[in-house]
């Protein structure tokens, strides 16, 4: 009798702790996403990665793909063609497209990243080209466009808000040949999560109350930089947007990738 008395309070405490803790979280990003503008965004988006060390560590950098890159690679890119990576880190992906034989190219928003992983490729022996470009801008378009590719991992789902995701991926549609595919990977989440729906709400009454547009949506967040977790109906209607036609999905936890066509 008293030890499930004991377990009883223990779990209402808990209950309640959670959902002070949630509501506490939903309100303090959400009022940053609300009050912030897109251009203070892209600073802490650049200074939040600092030097970038996980992701241009040799270990990292010589991964290759992760298990899904790999099965997307080998299902629906052409052998030998002409990749295109958007936010490239510190040149995994180029790297491993070089090692199985595709023409890679590619550029990140962290200058710290790309001087690091400029150096990595030299290091190899990798003729691929990394260059910096600010961030949710695509470098202007090379004389001949390319064949396939990747937006790197994580990358698309740290732009913010869903206009700028939309003409980020219609300047990228621009460089790619018709009908070119595409890997995107991204955070996933289910209809049903309800804190991304919270914070959201709270970023667009901030935004009403200094009188500009309410454009935040269920699965935008801010947890040290702007993140939306997708559904796969917002994943498919913003590629669908930006002109592409998604193929496959994969997800795994809270994490997922699409592939489609330009």
């Amino acid at each position: 009798m008293f030890n499930s008395l004991i377990a009883s309070i223990y779990l209402f405490s808990n209950r309640i702790f959670r959902a002070v803790h949630g509501g506490s979280q939903a309100l303090f990003e959400g009022f940053w996403m609300g009050l912030l503008p897109e251009s203070v965004y892209d600073v802490i988006s650049q200074q939040s990665y600092g030097e970038g060390k996980p992701y241009t560590n040799a270990q990292y950098l010589d991964s290759g793909f992760h298990f899904w890159e790999d099965v997307a690679v080998r299902q629906n890119f052409t052998p030998c063609s002409r990749v295109l990576v958007a936010a490239a880190g510190g040149g995994r992906e180029l790297i491993a497209l070089t090692r199985s034989g595709f023409e890679a190219a590619g550029f990140e928003c962290s200058r710290a990243m790309v001087e690091a992983g400029k150096r990595a490729l030299v290091e190899r022996g990798i003729a691929a080209n990394l260059d910096w470009a600010p961030p949710c801008v695509v470098p202007p378009p090379p004389d001949r466009k390319f064949d396939a590719m990747i937006v790197g991992w994580n990358g698309y789902c740290y732009i913010s808000p869903r206009d700028r995701r939309i003409a980020f991926m219609k300047s990228l549609r621009e460089q790619l040949q018709p009908g070119s595919p595409i890997l995107l990977s991204t955070a996933i989440r289910t209809p049903a999560a309800r804190l991304p729906v919270w914070t959201a709400r709270v970023a667009n009454a901030v935004r009403a109350c200094t009188f500009r547009a309410m454009v935040f949506e269920p699965g935008d967040t801010f947890p040290g930089r702007p993140k939306i977790h997708f559904t796969r109906r917002q994943l498919e209607g913003e590629l669908g947007e930006a002109g592409f036609t998604p193929i496959r999905f994969y997800v795994w936890g809270g994490y997922g990738a699409v592939t489609a066509k330009s």
